[in-house]
C-alpha cells in the first residue's frame, strides 16, 4: 500500500511538474510572439514613416524641378530678348554714324548736360527731357 501511494504520488507529483512546465512554456512562447508582433507593428510604423518621407522628398525634387524648368525658361526669354535688342543695337550703329557715335561715347553730352541741370536746380522736372533730345528749353 505504501508501494502504491509513492507510485501514486510520484506520478502525481511527474503530471504536476509536467503541467507546470507546460505552463511555464506556453507562457514563454506566448510573450515571444506578443513581442515579435510588437517589434512587427513597429517596424510597420517605421516602414510607413520612411514612405511618408520619400513621397514628401520626391514631391520637393518635382516642385524643384519645375522651378528650375521655369527659371530656364524665362532665362531662355531673356537671353533671347538681350540678343535681340543688341542685334538691333548694333544693326542701328552700323547704319546711322550719330548713333554710332552715341553708342561709341561714354555719356551722351545731352544726357550729361541734363543730370548737371538737374542737380543744379535740386527741384527740377524729372520728366523734361535733354535739349539735344528734342526738348522744348525751359
Amino acid at each position: 500500500m505504501i508501494a502504491r501511494l509513492k507510485a501514486q504520488s510520484i506520478g502525481l507529483l511527474i503530471g504536476g511538474l509536467t503541467l507546470t512546465a507546460a505552463f511555464f512554456y506556453w507562457q514563454h512562447v506566448t510573450g515571444e510572439r506578443d513581442a515579435y508582433r510588437a517589434e512587427a507593428e513597429r517596424q510597420r510604423d517605421r516602414a510607413e514613416i520612411l514612405l511618408e518621407n520619400q513621397q514628401y522628398q520626391r514631391q520637393q525634387i518635382r516642385t524643384l524641378n519645375e522651378s528650375l524648368a521655369e527659371r530656364d525658361r524665362t532665362l531662355s526669354a531673356i537671353a533671347t530678348d538681350i540678343s535681340a535688342s543688341k542685334a538691333a543695337l548694333e544693326q542701328l550703329g552700323e547704319r546711322d554714324e550719330e548713333a554710332r557715335d552715341w553708342l561709341d561715347s561714354d555719356v551722351p553730352g545731352g544726357i550729361a548736360d541734363w543730370v548737371r541741370q538737374l542737380q543744379a536746380d535740386g527741384s527740377g522736372d524729372a520728366r523734361s527731357l535733354p535739349d539735344s533730345a528734342g526738348a522744348p528749353d525751359k
